[in-house]
């Protein structure tokens, strides 16, 4: 292969790679759906104690809809990013060494 060819074949390897991310984005945009705080209990297998703690810590991505200050907030979810959330957790709590880290 000449340095032409190589450079040709560079490029395009680049071009496929972007265009295979935007269609990977637009994939996973369309298949985000909204959850309510009752289906999102189920879709964490979590209890509802648990996730409301988590919201009023601010420690799970949400969005809360009412009034400020609502004593009894309603809380929505994003699936897509309940499952960033979820990759970004267990990378975290995940200790590849094998050992106890300090």
């Amino acid at each position: 292969m000449t340095a032409i060819e190589q450079a040709i074949a560079d490029m395009v390897a680049v071009q496929v790679a972007d265009a295979e991310k935007r269609i990977m984005e637009r994939l996973s945009v369309s298949s985000d759906k909204t959850l309510s705080f009752s289906k999102t209990c189920e879709y964490l297998q979590m209890s509802e104690y648990t996730l409301r703690n988590l919201c009023k810590a601010k420690r799970i991505p949400h969005r809360t809809v009412g009034a400020e200050g609502s004593k009894s907030p309603r809380y929505l979810f994003s699936s897509s990013s309940l499952d960033r959330w979820k990759k970004e957790e267990e990378d975290r709590n995940y200790c590849s060494t094998g050992g106890v880290s300090q």
